[in-house]
């Protein structure tokens, strides 16, 4: 039981608070810094403290988020308004991802006194599942699909509503061959899959349905009704014109042995920056068909690669992440794109680059603390890279 027991939130350290809330989930840390930048340190502070109170952190912050359409103010009003439906539909999304439960009422004193309280039983995790808790039922599709399914079985699915494979890729994980697959459909449905071959697994956890030609966003976690038609997919509330950057990236075969091995926040960060630089190569061992698909986003995915790893060099952790990229992922960054990633960087954060066309040196200088700030990791990072080299 004490494996599963999460830690305290430490009040003094409003990182270590970043940390413990996100559970080393990317998606989750990026979240709580979209709140950061929307309503500053405080109300975030407030509102992680709320979540927490609820047993929300990790996946089912995320999958909150998603509940939202993805919209952050969105989900601070979700927060501070949160009904019961609400948790009872985090926790349809979640039980199949973590044991932690979320609860309506507050939990901060109980749970570490009586945590096997806050974590779903066999029974409540399959009622969940199959929406006995929510007032109006998603509709699923007849067969049970997670997780006791072949990979034959599976892949039969898969081609009978119409998906052919785009991308595959073999590799080894412990010993054990794992092959990665992209699936799309004619209507530009994208389908992420990885399957344990020695175990006869198919995995759905990351996998995602996107429908990238609509006016709207449309995404579902491929749990137990991954081939829901579009008329029943969650609908958005109101119509955003689509933004082909949302495309999540396909994986590099080098990252998911990285990441694997070392699984933690600072390596699933660095493995998804990753994923962005070598975008560009991954792309021409895509079939046609999908490349057509992400042939918008391989025109920005350098630079946004770029603007990730400056994004983060504001944290701790930052300059830990570009020198992974570095020695672990054996990527030599660019001088030339560090530091126009940094002047956008500066410029959307209304911190003005007043010498840009002075040499690196004498910006270090000239520049107000916060960009002196970065301008010294960069530094950091380059001359890294040197020592290495020499």
């Amino acid at each position: 039981m004490d494996n599963f027991k999460r830690k305290p939130l430490d009040f003094n350290s409003f990182p270590s608070i970043i940390k413990e809330m996100s559970e080393n989930d990317s998606n989750a840390a990026t979240v709580i810094d979209e709140l950061i930048e929307l309503k500053g340190e405080n109300i975030s502070l407030a509102i992680l403290i709320l979540l927490d109170d609820m047993n929300i952190r990790g996946i089912q912050l995320f999958n909150l988020y998603k509940m939202c359409h993805q919209d952050i103010e969105k989900f601070y009003n979700k927060i501070t308004n949160i009904k019961e439906e609400d948790i009872n539909y985090i926790n349809h999304l979640s039980a199949s991802l973590t044991p932690y439960k979320a609860v309506f009422q507050g939990t901060c004193l109980n749970r570490f006194k009586f945590p096997y309280e806050y974590l779903f039983s066999n029974q409540e995790r399959v009622d969940y599942i199959k929406c006995k808790f929510i007032n109006q039922p998603l509709k699923t599709t007849k067969h049970d699909l997670y997780p006791d399914i072949s990979i034959e079985e599976a892949l039969k699915i898969i081609t009978d509503y119409g998906f052919m494979c785009g991308y595959s890729q073999e590799y080894f994980n412990n010993h054990n061959k794992e092959i990665y697959q992209v699936f799309y459909n004619k209507k530009g449905d994208i389908l992420y899959t990885t399957s344990l071959e020695n175990k006869d697994i198919f995995l759905w956890k990351d996998s995602k349905l996107i429908h990238p030609k609509s006016n709207t966003l449309n995404e579902i976690e491929l749990k137990d009704a991954p081939f829901e038609t579009y008329e029943n997919l969650l609908k958005q509330e109101e119509n955003k014109p689509y933004n082909y950057t949302l495309l999540p990236v396909i994986k590099n075969i080098g990252s998911l042995k990285y990441q694997e091995q070392n699984h933690n926040y600072i390596s699933s960060v660095t493995a998804h920056i990753y994923n962005l630089l070598t975008f560009e190569q991954t792309y021409e061992y895509l079939d046609n068909g999908l490349k057509k698909l992400y042939a918008p986003l391989l025109k920005t995915a350098s630079d946004k690669a770029y603007d990730e790893i400056i994004k983060n060099l504001k944290n701790k952790d930052g300059l830990e992440i570009a020198i992974n990229l570095q020695d672990n992922m054996n990527y030599n960054l660019s001088k030339s794109k560090l530091f126009a990633a940094k002047e956008r960087f500066c410029k959307s954060h209304g911190h003005s680059i007043n010498h840009p066309k002075k040499r690196f040196l004498c910006q270090l200088f000239l520049d107000d603390p916060y960009i002196q700030n970065i301008n010294t990791k960069i530094i950091d990072i380059l001359d890294h890279k040197k020592k290495i080299i020499d």
